[in-house]
């Protein structure tokens, strides 16, 4: 077969938080595609024992460079699902086909909220944020708040080794202290959380748990030396 086999990869998240929308690239190379003129086309679907409410777009597509973006929203139901790519490699009359499955576990998630409130007189810009569970840091980002206003900052957590028990979330407000702190004097914010489990089929996964940090303690934007007026 001129062109050589056809290899598929996919890039992306495989698990997931229950309804949620994530992007993922897939890349095709070899068979008849690559020759002058050829090009690649897919048609694309999720497959699980409950998907309603779930959408790949496009479902389809063509590409001569045999490279694919999608959006893939999540059943709002936890379960294992299945993105199935039908893949076409072709070149004028010539054509060959390959299946290509990419596994995601969907899971309802830990919603870690934490809604932050600057009582000061001046904006910050770029303030970092990290959430930890159990030690280990499980997202970070960057958010800005205006004065006298507040921001509430979300993540969905989800991890499939999660036991049941007791987890430690944190909530960690400008490490360095280059912004704000709480008016406690600190800027970390710890509590523990108990997770269960339910069954959905044959596969365990976690129980539906709104978790959230209500941080409404108020942040003390340092200020600013005012400038001496010159004489």
């Amino acid at each position: 077969m001129e062109g050589g086999p056809i290899y598929v990869s996919i890039e992306g998240r495989n698990v997931v938080a229950t309804g949620e929308t994530w992007q993922y690239v897939v890349t095709v190379i070899g068979g008849p595609g690559v020759q002058t003129g050829g090009n690649f086309s897919y048609t694309a679907e999720l497959v699980g024992l409950n998907v309603t409410d779930s959408l790949v777009d496009p479902s389809s597509g063509v590409s001569s460079s045999g490279v694919f973006n999608m959006s893939v929203t999540l059943p709002p139901l936890p379960q294992d699902v299945t993105l199935v790519l039908n893949i076409i490699s072709s070149a004028g009359l010539d054509s060959e086909k390959t299946v290509k499955t990419f596994p995601i576990k969907v899971l309802t998630p830990v919603v870690i909220q934490a809604a932050v409130k600057n009582t000061g007189d001046f904006g910050v810009e770029g303030m970092p944020v990290s959430f930890y569970a159990d030690g280990a840091k499980v997202y970070e980002t960057t958010v800005d708040i205006d004065a006298q206003s507040s921001k509430t900052i979300r993540y969905n957590w989800t991890d499939p080794q999660m036991s049941s028990g007791q987890h430690v979330i944190t909530v960690m407000l400008d490490p360095n202290n280059k912004f704000v702190k709480f008016s406690s004097g600190g800027s970390v914010f710890t509590t523990t959380i108990y997770v269960g489990k339910s069954s959905y089929g044959t596969t365990d996964t976690l129980l539906g748990i709104l978790f959230v940090i209500s941080v409404v303690l108020a942040l003390i934007v340092y200020s600013r030396p005012k400038k001496r007026r010159m004489r």
